[in-house]
């Protein structure tokens, strides 16, 4: 019986950095809860349960000693629990997957782009929903919708209500299929539109499920070890029953020996979540039913990784100094990472890497005597944002970036990973205006140009601008109706009126309709740059133009007078015209009385200017409002009058009671 084993069986990189976490905080004598098995693997929780490790759900925190300490796993959690382990003030030690992480940041990332931009964005996530990994994941959203999808199948349902508008932001569960990852992503671009992928599956998920099949193609028989709910496991189990008989088992005492030929070729695999000590029980347990065969140790050797110069490679930091990383790649040779290969510009190792993290560099050159090679990130970066121009050209994806330099003919604009140039005309910027004010804002653009050869890129912010425009005005003759009240920003004046954008679409509000009362320059109500709110009075779709209001009845000064005066009523009013028959005053703003020449003075006057001139304060008496005609009539004289029989009554008084004195 010939055995293969799978180069990367066992452990993964996420899983072996939370067992060792949890291992050194176990030696330290503390006390640890995890928020849900820590792996797969029933046979490794009850071990972990007989060393005092105690499991709980995040709705058993209150279970929780308060001294002890709290281990989130690689599934990681949804941040309301994390926002639950602060409220309870508990300790706790996140041993999330960094490939995990990197899904979590995407998600928080995309969600502030586009609220930045206004763009609207929806999340299309592949895998379990039951899954606490797809769950953390989920709740990163919080502004936009995300639709879990567990295979392609599942999105052709999707496509019925998703909103065609938005832009679909594909990401996938990091132990998903990788087949099904390619079979969704080749239907999404035959139906959306406006699309972003994001090749979330772990690395090595996707070579674990490669090396499976290849062993699968090559066997009679398959032996899969991991837990019964391991994710990634079942996925493995799934890729090798296309191809031959697979066994899934969760360890050594689960080999169904009679189905074992001495002729036969086995292929062994195991899950992320499956611990070495298990996978060695397991080939031990082969090697005794089979004659002649290899011994473990001899089988591990033959799974050593094999990487060539050029080739790009996967490790861990191991150390970290002022000018270089070192980088474990699962080879002989230690990675050097000098500071000059991290990045262009100048970066601090010590704070950007840490022992334990995970990246991916490309192998230069070997040094056999010294048992080094030197390798580069930065050059992994620029592939990868290469890559990432050419899929945003070919799928005409919107990009965001910050401007970083103002150059002949144009700007330059990063995302910190490839730099883009726009020609000053498609900036966006009216010709001649200057561009230095862009600099450091953010702005959203399409490339419209590459040049491979040299891996250069044009872009254009003008043609999101315009997009996003034809979008707005698109929304707006969708949802405009009479009376439909706007927030808008007055963008020009003309001396019959105020045009307001009200996004996408300019309405105008005539003259006539800013003020109640007459005026001779929209200016007098408002300026350039005002955010006023109008309403719509008529609109037409075909020429493209909408009629707004701005004043309304509750601004109505004739509504507004009859709270304040009635007839008979004495007010201080201005005189602000004179007249050969009278002069007119303002008895509230918007609504001017008339002082008939008769009714100026007590006595008859040839002119009112013989009495007033305009800016005069004066005192009246309403004689009458007519709210049919508009027309309201004042007296000045009715008071002068009236005072003056107050004068007589009081001297009359005073004499009747001089009389009755004297007597």
């Amino acid at each position: 019986m010939n055995i293969l084993l799978s180069e990367h069986a066992g452990f993964c990189f996420g899983v072996r950095r939370a067992v060792e976490l949890l291992e050194s905080r176990l030696s330290e004598g503390k006390k640890i809860y995890t928020l849900g098995h820590i792996i797969h693997n029933e046979d490794f929780n009850a071990d972990l349960e007989r060393r005092g490790v105690v499991c709980v759900s995040p709705e058993e925190l209150d279970r929780v000693e308060k001294d002890a300490l709290v281990l989130i796993r690689t599934h990681g959690v949804t941040r309301d629990t994390v926002k639950r382990l602060e409220e309870h003030g508990l300790d706790y030690l996140d041993a999330t997957c960094p490939f995990v992480k990197k899904i979590h940041n995407i998600v928080l990332e995309e969600e502030r782009k586009a609220l930045l931009s206004g763009e609207k964005i929806a999340f299309v996530l592949l895998g379990d929903p039951t899954h606490p990994e797809v769950q953390g994941i989920v709740s990163c959203a919080e502004h936009f919708p995300v639709a879990v999808i567990n295979s392609c199948e599942e999105l052709i349902s999707y496509e019925k209500t998703a909103d065609r508008e938005a832009r679909h932001i594909f990401l996938s569960q990091t132990t998903h299929s990788v087949s099904e990852w390619e079979r969704c992503c080749e239907r999404a671009r035959e139906v959306f539109s406006r699309l972003s992928f994001f090749d979330t599956i772990c690395s090595v998920t996707g070579i674990r499920q490669k090396e499976a099949r290849s062993i699968a193609e090559k066997s009679d028989l398959v032996v899969i070890v991991g837990g019964k709910e391991s994710s990634n496991t079942k996925k493995l189990v799934s890729v090798c029953e296309e191809i031959c008989k697979t066994v899934h088992i969760r360890n050594a005492a689960e080999l169904p020996r009679k189905i074992f030929r001495k002729d036969m070729t086995v292929g062994v695999s195991a899950g992320a979540s499956t611990p070495d000590s298990v996978i060695k029980e397991v080939i031990q347990t082969m090697s005794e039913i089979k004659n002649d065969e290899l011994s473990f140790e001899e089988l591990l050797d033959q799974t050593f990784k094999t990487i060539r110069q050029g080739e790009e490679a996967t490790g861990v930091v191991t150390s970290v100094f002022t000018n270089e990383v070192h980088v474990d790649l699962g080879i002989k040779h230690t990675g050097i990472l000098p500071s000059s290969e991290v990045s262009d510009a100048e970066s601090d190792l010590l704070s950007s890497f840490k022992p334990g993290d995970q990246i991916t560099v490309l192998v230069q050159k070997f040094n056999d005597p010294e048992g080094t090679v030197q390798v580069s990130k930065k050059k992994v970066d620029s592939r990868a944002g290469w890559l990432k121009t050419q899929e945003a050209y070919e799928n005409k994806i919107v990009l965001s970036g910050k401007v970083t330099a103002v150059v002949k003919g144009g700007i330059l604009v990063s995302d910190e990973i490839q730099s883009y140039f726009v020609p000053a005309s498609l900036t966006g910027v009216p010709k001649g205006t200057e561009l230095d004010p862009m600099l450091g804002t953010e702005v959203a653009f399409k490339i419209i140009e590459i040049d491979p050869a040299r891996k250069r890129a044009v872009a254009s912010i003008r043609e999101v601008l315009r997009e996003e425009k034809k979008a707005l005005e698109e929304k707006f003759w969708q949802e405009v109706a009479v009376d439909k009240v706007y927030t808008g920003k007055v963008k020009s004046m003309t001396s019959y009126g105020a045009f307001v954008d009200l996004g996408g679409v300019d309405g105008m509000v005539h003259i006539t309709e800013l003020s109640w009362k007459k005026i001779k320059n929209p200016a007098e109500v408002v300026s350039l740059g005002d955010e006023i709110t109008v309403f719509v009075k008529e609109f037409d779709p075909e020429a493209k133009k909408v009629s707004l209001g701005y004043k309304t009845e509750d601004t109505n000064p004739w509504k507004l007078l009859q709270d304040q005066y009635q007839n008979g009523d004495v007010a201080a009013v201005k005189i602000v015209s004179l007249t050969p028959f009278g002069a007119f005053a303002e008895l509230i703003p918007g609504i001017d009385g008339l002082i008939h020449i008769s009714q100026i003075a007590d006595r008859k006057i040839a002119n009112p200017a013989d009495v007033l001139k305009i800016g005069d304060e004066v005192q009246v008496e309403v004689l009458d409002i007519n709210y049919e005609t508009h027309r309201v009539s004042l007296s000045m004289r009715s008071l002068i009058e009236k005072a003056k029989e107050n004068a007589e009554e009081a001297i009359l008084t005073e004499n009747a009671e001089y009389v009755v004195s004297e007597e």
